[in-house]
């Protein structure tokens, strides 16, 4: 990634530091507010399940395809579903060509992260005959504008696309799979609604759903995932502290938001509908 040196000056540095410390922010927002959230869904007509989801300026693509393998051994029940996010150099003059950085394995692993262990996808499901075949999701993220706050936008980005997933219903016929003509939705899989929210903090200032000139100048992020009743995942970036007072403030303010932000999002609209 290039240095963020170079991207912002120190001006600039001291001017989003000063409006926090009055919370105040560039855009107008209040230190508790998110950006708004753009979905549309089907937007890839080839994938399985998709999604274009903006958060304000940010913006991310997920698309969903499946192939049929052999179950773990240790789980030969269990389907698998696998998060993988791409950051495209056309998005953002940070990014650059190559093999995966530390920024996209981190956007890749918290979503995947905060939808496993909040056992969204119920993978039982996804077994056609126990040890012999499972239905393998791969839900691939493609960063295509950068103005800050990747997790977030990546999670609702990530399971808008499962919901809206419609894979064709396969059999064991004693030998291989064989399909039925019949399908099975997003509807049939998605357990849970789980939503990464994101924090940064700048001295011992903290503020909801950091812009990118905001998350530049973060001494550090906090990425909080739950359901409608837990937390089910935490992560931590930058070099900032939480005392366990701020931990717990946010874990409780996440789960306010986002009992707020399913509602707003109402994401079970965008299940596929067979007829």
């Amino acid at each position: 990634m290039m240095d963020v040196k170079r991207v912002i000056s120190t001006i600039e540095r001291k001017y989003i530091k000063n409006n926090l410390k009055k919370e105040e922010r560039l855009d107008g927002r209040g230190l508790w507010d998110y950006r708004e959230f753009k979905i549309t869904p089907n937007f890839v007509a080839s994938a399985e399940g998709s999604a274009d989801v903006s958060l304000g300026e940010t913006r991310i693509i997920t698309g969903l395809k499946y192939d049929i393998g052999t179950p773990f051994p240790d789980l030969p029940d269990e389907g698998v579903c696998t998060i993988m996010a791409e950051l495209i150099p056309l998005a953002s003059p940070l990014f650059e060509r190559g093999p995966p950085d530390e920024q996209s394995i981190e956007l890749a692993r918290v979503v995947d992260r905060g939808i496993r262990h909040a056992d969204c996808v119920q993978t039982k499901k996804l077994c056609i005959e126990a040890e012999k075949a499972v239905y393998i999701l791969f839900v691939d993220m493609y960063v295509i504008n950068y103005q800050g706050n990747l997790i977030d936008c990546g999670g609702v980005s990530a399971l808008t696309t499962l919901i809206s997933a419609q894979l064709p219903e396969g059999k064991w016929n004693g030998e291989d799979v064989e399909w039925t003509g019949g399908y099975f939705t997003g509807k049939d899989i998605v357990n849970e609604l789980p939503l990464v929210i994101t924090y940064g903090k700048i001295d011992d200032i903290i503020f909801l759903d950091p812009d990118l000139p905001e998350e530049l100048v973060c001494d550090g992020r906090i990425s909080i995932s739950s359901t409608e009743e837990k937390i089910t995942s935490i992560q931590k970036s930058g070099v900032a502290t939480f005392s366990f007072d701020e931990i717990k403030m946010l874990c409780n303010k996440s789960l306010e938001i986002g009992k707020k932000l399913r509602k707003d999002l109402n994401l079970w609209q965008y299940k596929a509908n067979i007829e």
